[in-house]
């Protein structure tokens, strides 16, 4: 009867074991994914409807960006408040727009258009 519970303690112990290695690769091959998928980036022209730089945000409404953002009027998160320095509200602006994944996207680079 000891050699039976034994035999079953140790099944068990082989099967938790096992589905913890399992487990554990599958979390591991989750994070290779996610580092293997590259940051998309496309550059766009657009005019500054808002700056928040408290919130380090801008509101731009601009045309395609790249393949990565249909034309619209969006708040995006900007990668710095510095980058907002020398722009206003009714600007002319070219920028980089990155899109991070799941709906991520952060305006990278962002420089005023000459007037004239």
């Amino acid at each position: 009867m000891n050699t039976l519970k034994l035999l079953a303690s140790s099944l068990l112990l082989i099967t938790i074991f096992a589905a913890c290695t399992k487990q554990g690769q599958s979390q591991q091959g989750d994070t290779t994914q996610a580092a293997a998928t590259a940051v998309k980036s496309g550059h766009g022209n657009g005019i500054v409807r808002a700056i928040d730089t408290s919130a380090k945000t801008i509101t731009l409404d601009h045309g395609n960006v790249g393949t990565i953002m249909d034309a619209m009027t969006m708040e995006y998160p900007v990668s710095s408040a510095s980058m907002l320095n020398g722009i206003a509200v009714g600007d002319s602006v070219r920028f980089t727009l990155e899109d991070r994944g799941e709906g991520n996207y952060m305006v990278t680079n962002i420089t005023p258009i000459k007037k004239g």
